[in-house]
């Protein structure tokens, strides 16, 4: 089947340097609090031998898996760039033998941020990939990334320090 690309944009009033926090640096601390109904856990992973970061989340019994691994590429608070690869669970396995994503978020003119993920899985070849079924992860992606924003923008001092 090759790869299935797919995105997800939400533009924000929030600025780029709250939401990369949030979204990105403190994801593992406040994803679970924000949507403890689908997402229970998230945990960062340093593998002491190669120094590589893995990113682990855990899912309530509403979503049809248990958990994804994501190996974290690249974390760039300066440019505010998040790459990962997910390697495991999820989908992975099953239909997919690779995901690759990147959340980018852009500032505006206006003080707020544009946040964007672009994704792509890499489907088994005797795997066809409907659109319902990229549906699922970007109505997840996007269901997430709004429940950050709309935290953010009713807690104006949540992330703002340096």
């Amino acid at each position: 089947m090759g790869w299935k690309r797919f995105e997800v944009e939400i533009v924000s009033t929030v600025s780029a340097s709250r939401m990369f926090k949030a979204a990105i640096i403190d994801s593992h601390n406040l994803v679970p609090k924000l949507i403890p109904h689908i997402i229970t856990g998230i945990k960062m992973i340093r593998d002491d031998t190669t120094g590589r970061l893995f990113k682990r989340t855990d899912f309530s019994n509403l979503i049809p898996f248990s958990y994804t691994l994501d190996r974290v590429d690249v974390m760039d608070e300066k440019n505010y760039v998040f790459n990962y690869w997910l390697i495991e669970g999820g989908r992975m396995g099953k239909m997919y033998d690779a995901g690759d994503f990147e959340v980018r978020i852009t500032p505006t003119s206006n003080g707020g941020c544009v946040l964007k993920v672009d994704g792509a899985y890499h489907a088994y070849e005797d795997v066809v990939v409907t659109e319902d079924d990229m549906k699922v992860g970007k109505l997840g992606l996007s269901a997430m990334y709004s429940a950050i924003e709309a935290y953010l923008a009713s807690n104006p001092e949540a992330y703002a320090s340096a």
